[in-house]
């Protein structure tokens, strides 16, 4: 360890001052004077690089010796001393690029028995000698611990980069990872960077990359262009560089004139009538509407924006598209709107005009053909579930039959499960069952390789079971995945930004703002709602285990217990692979009645015309089923059960690569805001939510 105030001269012989009266003599002797911080730290101790050919060595051990250091212990348990062994890293903090005079933090986690001792380092000045000592076999057992070590630096300087090592070493043995420290400005992240377009580059120190990111308005571009401007929206600005912003963004806006907008005239409109006398289902149409500026007062040129009307019952318009034609698919009788959209000049407003309303029809089809979808949903009649008692109530063993998938549309080439609602779980197989447990449960896991494990909490939420937490292990890295968005490594909150994709260690994740998607290993992801529900997403030839089933093609074989039995019913198969640790395991079967308002909230939304799209892809029944009971036994206040089963469904299209984005407008299910509110609410609580 070398104490700060230390000079130079007490480790380095750099000569004596005999040589003091020539220039170079002269700094020699300055550098003699000074202590290793201003050497280290300071402009004016670097031009001593010349006159001390192991600077930077002396630098990174005087680094050393000031970096801030703890240790903290994690856990600690006895275990029997047949079950010593070398440590494990588990957790090391990946290559690092911060900016000069940042703090940073290199993290290293280890476990082993005996408990190690984990240290970290300059990868030069790393020990890697063993632990004296012998167990004792006469001892009944050992210590067993999972051990943090923490290196950080209040401030980086450049000296700072270079190879770290964190070395775990116990009785049994040594292991050792190491991870690299890059110290960079913006300006060297960006050098050689060129960016499309009006486009700057941008240093994201996250993941230690440049990005091409839109240039914002800056005070200096106001003050030096103070006048106004009128825009093609017909708003007015106090700088050139507003458009500029806009248009790099990608909005079609640009200078119409100087000063404020003018009240302009009413532009005229035109359209071309469809060419085709009749119409057949999946024809190919191309639809036409202009508008040009005209009247007294013209004004900017209007855009063109295209609609279908599903009508005020089932969500109103929905937006196609911009430009003066529109190429559309003709899958059922509906009607297309042309609207004209311009300003009004002054009052910073902009105006809607209906140029034309285009009505498909497609023919009526004779009894014996099956009719295409049409806007009208149909009343969902369920199966009388006895003979002898029509009105019998459903409960939690109400049947819900499997559907298999076509291998065809597996998603992006991989196997989903889903876990949704009261809850229901459907495997990579396609097989659905109510899980009523409340535990810790493996969902699925690599029974290959044992290269990654996802974990589900299953928490008592109001009467019913509900998954509370995911926790994924992939390599060395664990991530929990709580109510709320919240990702959290260790006690610590990862950030998440809505539209934003952070990097941890081998791990990405990026949140939109409903659903927060977290990637792993190979091609494996799962995407989680923020209360209740995930997807997980897998290659389709891996082998799995757990709740989510083998991934093999088949669902006869989905309940194989841990035990490789074959279980008889659902819960017997899910209490296999419940992990018994930290809390008791219990079934919280509750019997409800499926009301016929439940029935008609979830055949309202599963057949609304907007989802109709997706009935060939992803067959309807089972979600439909499980969304009548999940509405049942609702005891949210403020939460529409039937929307969080839509909503597993649309994901399930959405993997498929259908679009479905409009889905909560179109279907007038909860406004995403007030989901976002009552998600944040409901979860763990935070200091910084996503939204």
């Amino acid at each position: 360890m070398f104490a700060i105030y230390v000079t130079v001269a007490a480790i380095l012989n750099l000569g004596d001052s005999k040589n003091h009266g020539s220039r170079r003599g002269q700094h020699q002797f300055h550098c003699r004077r000074m202590d290793l911080k201003d050497l280290c730290e300071t402009s004016e101790g670097k031009e001593c690089k010349d006159y001390i050919p192991d600077y930077e060595r002396v630098c990174k051990l005087y680094r050393t010796s000031t970096a801030e250091k703890s240790t903290t212990i994690l856990s600690s348990e006895k275990v029997p001393y047949w079950d010593a062994a070398p440590p494990t890293i588990l957790v090391f903090t990946q290559n690092v690029t911060v900016a000069p005079g940042e703090r940073f933090d290199i993290q290293c986690m280890a476990e082993g028995a005996p408990a190690p001792y984990v240290e970290i380092s300059f990868k030069e000045d790393a020990d890697l000698t063993p632990l004296s000592g012998n167990l004792d076999a006469n001892s009944v057992d050992i210590e067993k611990r999972a051990v943090q070590t923490l290196y950080s630096q209040p401030y980086a300087i450049y000296e700072d980069e270079g190879w770290y090592r964190c070395v775990a070493k116990n009785e049994m043995g040594v292991v050792y990872e190491d991870t690299f420290l890059s110290i960079a400005s913006p300006q060297d992240i960006c050098e050689n960077v060129e960016c499309p377009d009006s486009k700057v580059c941008e240093a994201d120190f996250d993941t230690g990359e440049a990005v091409c990111v839109c240039p914002y308005c800056s005070l200096e571009d106001f003050e030096n262009d103070n006048n106004l401007y009128c825009g093609s929206d017909c708003s007015t600005v106090l700088s050139m560089c507003s458009f500029a912003e806009e248009q790099c963004k990608g909005v079609n806006v640009h200078h119409f004139h100087d000063g404020f907008c003018s009240e302009f005239s009413q532009p005229e409109y035109s359209f071309e009538e469809i060419q085709q006398t009749e119409l057949e289902y999946g024809d190919e149409i191309q639809l036409t509407c202009q508008g040009i500026p005209a009247g007294d007062m013209p004004g900017p040129e209007p855009i063109i924006r295209w609609y279908q009307d599903w009508g005020d019952d089932f969500g109103g318009r929905e937006m196609l598209g911009e430009g003066n034609t529109l190429k559309y698919t003709v899958q059922m009788s509906t009607s297309l709107i042309c609207v004209g959209v311009h300003c009004s000049g002054n009052d910073i407003q902009r105006r809607e005009t209906d140029i034309k309303h285009f009505s498909l029809v497609l023919p009526t089809l004779a009894p014996t053909t099956t009719p295409p979808p049409t806007t009208t949903p149909p009343v969902f009649t369920p199966d009388p579930i006895s003979t002898e008692e029509e009105e019998a109530p459903s409960t939690t063993s109400l049947h819900i039959p499997t559907t298999p998938l076509p291998p065809t549309a597996r998603a992006d080439g991989g196997a989903v499960c889903q876990i949704m609602g009261d809850p229901f779980v459907s495997t990579f197989d396609n097989k659905w069952y109510k899980q009523d447990g409340v535990c810790t449960y493996v969902l699925a896991m690599d029974c290959r390789f044992a290269q990654w494990f996802v974990y589900g909490r299953f928490t008592q939420f109001g009467e019913i079971s509900s998954l509370e937490t995911i926790t994924v292990y992939s390599g060395r890295s664990v991530l929990e995945l709580q109510r709320g968005w919240i990702i959290n490594n260790n006690g610590e909150k990862l950030a998440v930004t809505v539209g934003k994709e952070h990097h941890f260690n081998q791990l990405t994740y990026l949140f939109d703002g409903e659903t927060l998607t977290l990637k792993f290993g190979e091609g494996n992801q799962i995407r989680w709602n923020g209360f209740n529900g995930a997807q997980i997403v897998t290659s389709p030839d891996a082998h799995t285990c757990g709740l989510c089933g083998n991934n093999n093609g088949e669902i006869e074989d989905d309940f194989n217990t841990r035990y490789r039995q074959r279980a008889e019913d659902a819960y017997t198969f899910a209490s296999s692979w419940g992990l018994r640790q930290s809390r008791a395991c219990y079934k919280n079967e509750i019997s409800v009645e499926v009301t016929s308002e439940a029935e008609e909230a979830c055949s309202f939304i599963f057949f609304h015309p907007y989802i109709l799209k997706c009935h060939d892809t992803v067959p309807v029944q089972e979600y439909e089923l499980a969304c009548a009971q999940s509405y049942a036994s609702n005891t949210y206040e403020g939460w529409r059960a039937e929307c969080n089963m839509l909503q597993s469904y649309v994901l399930q299209c959405e993997t498929r690569g259908l679009n479905l984005s409009q889905w909560r407008q179109r279907t007038k299910c909860t406004p995403l805001e007030e989901v976002q509110k009552f998600t944040i609410e409901n979860g763990c609580p935070q200091d910084n939510p996503p939204v």
